[in-house]
């Protein structure tokens, strides 16, 4: 993904190296999380061994997801869905949180019963 792509993307992206170092990230990311230089620094250490097992998949040829608590702006901690694609060594990690998603299918939902 080209960087200034990055402004526009509707949801919080990280592109990553194969240690969890964050290379790039979204408009929409920075709108929630204070980034950090190590993706590690916002995940709840109780999730930090799935976290660093996930991070570290890049042999996998497909998409992997998983369910992590991660640190926001406000220093608490949310739950979010994240994907991980890799390119050879690149990270692709898109996060988006559970809350928002739910009040999405809600709205959905609530538009067509109307």
């Amino acid at each position: 993904m080209k960087d200034n792509m990055l402004e526009f993307f509707p949801f919080s992206y990280f592109r990553i190296n194969s240690k969890g170092s964050i290379l790039a990230s979204s408009k929409q990311a920075h709108s929630i999380f204070n980034i950090p230089l190590d993706l590690l620094n916002i995940v709840h250490i109780n999730d930090k061994p799935k976290a660093l097992e996930f991070l570290t998949s890049f042999a996998h040829n497909e998409p992997l997801t998983t369910n992590l608590r991660l640190k926001i702006i406000d220093s608490s901690f949310a739950d979010f869905i994240c994907t991980i694609n890799w390119e050879q060594s690149i990270g692709h990690l898109v996060c988006i949180e559970k809350k928002s998603l739910i009040n999405k299918v809600i709205k959905v939902k609530n538009k067509s019963l109307q």
